[in-house]
């Protein structure tokens, strides 16, 4: 078994097996979609939704699928509540739906959903993967609204800018552009290198937290130790002379 799926294996809490702090999966809307927090929060709260509905499909539906075809399945069901979410957004929060662009389809590509739905959903009962979806999914929403919320002061300074694109509105609303600010405070924060620098510090104080609480000791004693050599042909001859 690998690194990952022992990771992936654990509980799906919030904080301390976080699926983008401590698992690092679903790296890319988190650093393409973080610019503003409230792209972080419709983000956020789609990919939750999209994960809590998911995982408990999967579970009531898990004995009528053929184990050769399970992963087909899955990604059949995220797909849909994918689409399903899409249209809500494009309906109801048009504004914010072209801000995100291509972001709130590629939720179907989560890979941190599917790895709940393949070790936990298919195995479990509808209000354990609830549970576990509603986790996993806030850990999401969790891991999103601190990065985008401090990339947001750093490049402009503001803290929920443009709140207003959380409401629900219709098309003939102005739209407000990706990025797009009066003034910028750090420049290179809004770039994709430094949007990568900033996750990677945001990671580094994650696992120092994590360290000081005593969550780490907890994962090293999970992990799975490497096995000694031992040599089992041959004679051992012993020199007593020269001691």
């Amino acid at each position: 078994m690998s690194k990952l799926e022992l990771q992936a294996g654990k509980p799906g809490l919030v904080w301390s097996n976080n699926p983008v702090l401590v698992q690092l999966l679903g790296l890319s809307p988190v650093l393409a979609a973080s610019s503003s927090l409230v792209y972080g929060i419709g983000l956020g709260i789609a990919t939750l939704l999209v994960c809590i509905l998911s995982c408990v499909t999967t579970s009531l539906l898990a004995s009528q699928f053929s184990h050769k075809w399970r992963l087909v399945w899955f990604m059949l069901i995220l797909a849909s509540f994918t689409t399903l979410t899409e249209t809500i957004a494009a309906l109801y929060f048009y504004p914010l739906f072209v801000n995100l662009g291509i972001y709130i389809p590629l939720i179907c590509c989560n890979i941190s959903i599917l790895i709940r739905m393949e070790l936990v959903s298919s195995k479990s009962k509808w209000t354990e993967a609830l549970l576990d979806g509603l986790k996993t999914g806030l850990g999401f929403l969790t891991a999103l609204l601190l990065f985008s919320g401090c990339r947001e002061l750093l490049i402009n300074g503001t803290v929920l800018a443009n709140w207003h694109l959380l409401l629900p509105a219709n098309g003939e609303l102005s739209l407000v552009g990706r990025g797009q600010s009066d003034a910028n405070y750090f420049r290179f924060a809004i770039t994709q290198a430094g949007a990568f620098i900033a996750l990677g510090l945001l990671i580094a104080l994650t696992n120092k937290i994590r360290n000081s609480t005593g969550d780490k000791t907890a994962d090293e004693r999970d992990a799975v130790l490497p096995a000694k050599r031992a040599r089992v042909t041959g004679r051992l001859i012993r020199n007593d002379a020269k001691d």
